[in-house]
């Protein structure tokens, strides 16, 4: 198995608790086998509750009822960086994650402050790699310098880091996106808590698959071969 397979079944064990043995976990080809092999595993933990909808009407009543976000403006389809309220976002999100009890996904950079920083990160780190290739090759310069690159990628790194006070956009920004990633994140508590159901085992798990694959969910089917189709070594 190759490392984006392995870290799919890392993470799968992680959200639903489970260990997966190297045996059945060489007879994984397809979604479908991941999804089979999870749902046997986790059978005698079967709950007809949705946790997806109890996780919406938790995360409603906490906006409305702590945050002063009116409630009729709560839908599934409803954008969290059009209802959330905007100043001290970062600190209301700590508070909102104190609320829950729940592991929260990340506020991410307005997409301004990402181009900055590709931009920036292109040119430290083409920019050190041009140097470093002409003082070595032209001026016979130690070729320690080939690690001048290295250099860009940290002093981008260190920007990143910098910039995480205005790291203030929620993504997915739909609250029925959100919430089901939130569901993904914390399904191992959920889990123990409530029991689960086939179908939100099969919607964690494609949504992990599609996160390491770098696909749309959408495109992760049972028939799909996780190599062949997918294209995860």
């Amino acid at each position: 198995m190759g490392l984006d397979s392995v870290e799919i079944l890392v993470n799968v064990e992680n959200a639903f608790g489970i260990t997966i043995s190297n045996y059945e976990a060489e007879k994984i080809a397809t979604v479908g086998d991941i999804h089979c092999l999870v749902w046997r595993t986790l059978q005698g933990r079967q709950s007809m509750r949705c946790k997806t909808q109890q996780l919406f009407h938790k995360l409603r009543y906490t906006l409305a009822t702590k945050f002063n976000v009116p409630k009729e403006t709560i839908e599934l389809d409803a954008s969290l960086n059009e209802i959330f309220p905007v100043a001290n976002r970062r600190l209301l999100y700590r508070k909102l994650e104190k609320e829950l009890q729940l592991k929260l996904p990340p506020l991410e950079l307005p997409p301004g402050w990402v181009v900055v920083l590709l931009i920036t990160g292109a040119v430290l780190i083409i920019g050190t790699g041009i140097i470093s290739l002409v003082l070595v090759l032209r001026f016979h310069y130690t070729r320690w310098l080939y690690l001048l690159p290295v250099l860009g990628i940290l002093i981008t790194k260190f920007g990143s880091n910098i910039l995480d006070s205005v790291r203030t956009v929620f993504e997915p920004a739909l609250l029925n996106d959100y919430t089901r990633l939130v569901l993904t994140l914390n399904y191992g508590t959920l889990v123990q808590e409530n029991g689960t159901n086939q179908k939100e085992v099969e919607l964690v798990i494609d949504h992990i698959i599609a996160d390491i694959a770098g696909v749309e969910v959408h495109e992760v089917t049972p028939e799909k071969h996780l190599g062949n189709d997918l294209g995860i070594d």
